[in-house]
């Protein structure tokens, strides 16, 4: 048995067919079939059943499956370590943050790493949202620091830290509306709105903000959203904290409508995936947050 028998059973029963497979790992589909038969051999065991048009796992094929996936886990951690070990320090590590993040809870602890390694550089991009996991999964970034939901398991193998809340608001300038008492989703589709551009994960789409059959605004940076709907140029949902001045002086208020959440509350988390293994720098980050979390967790309320 060999690592790459069982990296082309993983990419097999991931693609569901030998063509797909082959493709995608730049091999030949009889060199694939060949890798296959000699594993079954090794062990008198059938691991794919082939009847179907889509390749799938016997009984047998699934319990093997499932060990394996452990072993080509810790190879990839394994290559991850070799490699940092190499490198020593990190020269650059990145965090990537969502736009209804408050990075104010972190600065301490970044002000540590930037004490700890003065030869690293730091980089913290922001982005539209959810665009912190999208760049995590391109890994254009180390760590991703955002918004949470449990369906992100299925997007990925993620460790994540709790690190704050966020409530979002729907939120307007009062001239916005010109006296107009707005109760309802149908009222306010009337109205332009302002939202953040969609990020390219399959569960983000239009459908996750507000409608308007007037026109839109879309920006990536939540500043900007924030500048726009202070000019009366639509209605948003918007992290109240970004907003908590302006409501306080009455520049910008928010809506209570019959038909929709007042708030949308949620959970922030640092995310890694599963497989990265840090170099000093990044383990460093990861356990002053992990000690800190409970922490960060109740500052953010």
């Amino acid at each position: 048995m060999t690592l790459e028998q069982l990296k082309v059973l993983q990419k097999i029963v991931e693609l569901g067919s030998l063509k797909a497979a082959a493709q995608a790992l730049h091999k030949t589909q009889p060199a694939l079939s060949i890798a296959i038969k000699k594993l079954e051999q090794q062990y008198s065991i059938q691991l794919l059943d082939r009847q179907q048009y889509r390749l799938t796992l016997t009984s047998h094929g699934k319990i093997f499956y499932r060990q394996a996936q452990v072993l080509l886990l810790g190879a990839d951690q394994l290559d991850s370590l070799g490699h940092q070990l190499a490198e020593g320090n990190e020269a650059l590590f990145r965090i990537g943050y969502d736009p209804l993040c408050n990075l104010d809870m972190l600065l301490a602890i970044l002000k540590q790493c930037q004490q700890q390694f003065p030869t690293t550089e730091f980089q913290i991009i922001s982005g539209s949202r959810f665009s912190s996991l999208e760049q995590l999964n391109d890994d254009d970034v180390d760590v991703a620091i955002g918004a949470w939901f449990h369906l992100f398991h299925g997007l990925g193998d993620y460790q994540a830290l709790p690190v704050g809340e966020f409530k979002l608001v729907l939120a307007a300038a009062p001239s916005l509306f010109d006296k107009e008492v707005v109760t309802s989703l149908q009222q306010l589709n009337q109205y332009p709105c302002v939202t953040l551009l969609e990020s390219s994960l399959s569960f983000d789409n239009e459908r996750l903000g507000i409608h308007s059959a007037k026109q839109q605004f879309k920006t990536k940076d939540v500043h900007t959203l924030k500048s726009l709907i202070r000019q009366g140029l639509g209605c948003a949902i918007i992290p109240r904290s970004h907003i908590e001045a302006e409501l306080a002086s009455g520049e910008l208020i928010t809506l209570a409508l019959e038909d929709f959440e007042e708030s949308l509350d949620g959970e922030v988390r640092m995310i890694k995936k599963i497989d990265k293994v840090f170099g000093p720098v990044g383990q460093f980050f990861w356990q002053a947050v992990s000690e800190n979390s409970s922490k960060l967790v109740a500052a953010s309320n």
